[in-house]
């Protein structure tokens, strides 16, 4: 088995591991009544129902992290090195993870309170008033996070490089993309792996070219790249994320409300504003969520191979590409051809395979069209 397979066979295993492991824990967690433990524990914080029950989030968000440390840490450092993948220092790592917990504690602790308080006051219908929360904030983030979150762990700069600066301009223009502008992104010093995104919305829209990507690919080959990060601008890509996101995220509140109440009776809990139910919701939530994955997936790897398209079609430079793409599965050790289950539950973008094979038909059918003679 070559190196890339080798990996990937791991990734994807972990992944899947990864998949199913919140919904086990917390299925576990709920038949050994560690929720009311934790609970009698926060109750003796203070008077205030809402702080004690931040004690009681903070306690068993942290009995969750001492779980699945072991995974994430041979995951996310131990097996990135193996493979020569990481230049992260240990204790980056651990930087890197307290500053990960500390922006995951921010935003979940006060969405906690929220479901706390439409279980008390309204019962009936604290699903669509969750569910609305969530889409709600999921704007807030895909709009701020490139300005509020991203700069936290990765430093911003101007493209060094005044050639491909112009010429990646000069792209910007042709397809008719304002936003916050092109930066290079310096994950060279945690990763030799390589990338590129479209982030934010609105004026916080910006391109982010990876330092990795930068010093790696010729010029041509960053175009290719680029322009596919357009195509997301130019056929609006992001919102329907945001709205496809939407809808997944109300289907599962809907299909979690019967399903937390026959949880809540089979566990004999009293009340239904009790912190153990913020623990059924979840469990609820992560395990309904698991049948939305493969829709999911499914209608990302649609938008990716649009985005494609639109990238062959503006550049008209398949090879490029297709060049692209080889070295994005060199660097980064990606499978080119998974199997079909780790692509149904894992891959949100088309294997590699099949991206360079619908540009050497991209390129046939140009190839074609330039023979033939017109009438």
């Amino acid at each position: 088995m070559d190196k890339a397979k080798q990996y990937s066979s791991i990734k994807h295993r972990i992944a899947l591991i990864n998949i199913f492991l919140t919904p086990a824990i917390l299925l576990l967690l709920l038949f050994l009544d560690a929720p009311t433990y934790f609970k009698t524990i926060a109750h003796g914080v203070s008077a205030n129902d809402y702080v004690n029950l931040i004690a009681f989030y903070l306690l068993m968000a942290a009995f969750y992290y001492i779980i699945t440390l072991p995974l994430e840490f041979y995951s996310s450092f131990t097996l990135e090195h193996r493979f020569s993948l990481s230049n992260q220092k240990l204790e980056d790592w651990i930087i890197r993870e307290a500053k990960k917990n500390l922006v995951a504690l921010i935003i979940s602790v006060p969405i906690t309170l929220a479901i706390y308080a439409f279980l008390r006051f309204s019962p009936v219908n604290w699903w669509l008033w969750t569910a609305s929360l969530w889409f709600f904030l999921s704007i807030i983030l895909a709009k701020f996070a490139p300005v509020a979150i991203v700069p936290l762990f990765y430093k911003y700069s101007p493209i060094k490089d005044a050639g491909l600066e112009k010429r990646l301009n000069d792209l910007i223009s042709k397809v008719g993309f304002r936003s916050g502008g092109v930066y290079e992104l310096n994950i060279s010093r945690d990763t030799k792996k390589a990338n590129a995104a479209l982030l934010g919305l609105g004026k916080q829209k910006r391109i982010v070219l990876c330092d990795t990507l930068i010093q790696n690919f010729s010029h041509d080959e960053i175009e290719s790249v680029m322009a596919h990060e357009l195509g997301h601008h130019k056929l609006n890509h992001i919102w329907e994320l945001i709205i496809s996101g939407g809808i997944f995220t109300f289907a599962i509140f809907f299909f979690a409300d019967p399903v937390f109440f026959k949880l809540h009776n089979f566990f004999g809990y009293n009340m239904i504003s009790d912190y153990e139910s913020l623990v059924l919701i979840y469990f609820a939530v992560s395990a309904l969520s698991i049948f939305f994955i493969p829709l999911s997936n499914a209608f990302s790897r649609r938008l990716e191979k649009n985005a494609d398209g639109f990238a062959l079609k503006t550049t008209g430079n398949p090879a490029a590409f297709i060049s692209a793409m080889k070295k994005l599965s060199e660097q980064n050790l990606s499978e080119t051809n998974p199997g079909k289950i780790y692509e149904i539950m894992l891959y949100d973008h088309p294997p590699i395979s099949r991206r360079i094979a619908f540009a050497e038909s991209f390129k046939k059918i140009s190839a074609t069209n330039q023979n033939t003679p017109s009438k």
